[in-house]
């Protein structure tokens, strides 16, 4: 939560802003590879010099 603070600048403001964004949010856990890290490690190898 500090970091979210900085961002803001106001401790209270922050607080407030993040109970209201996650208040009806689900957690969904998943589990398995990363899809955005095979991508990566698949266009890694094949990254051109411009």
């Amino acid at each position: 939560m500090s970091q979210w603070s900085e961002i803001f600048g106001n401790k209270k403001l922050t607080n407030a802003l993040l109970d209201r964004l996650v208040h009806h949010s689900k957690i969904i856990q998943i589990t398995g590879p990363s899809y955005r890290m095979k991508s990566y490690s698949e266009t890694k190898g094949k990254e051109t010099k411009r």
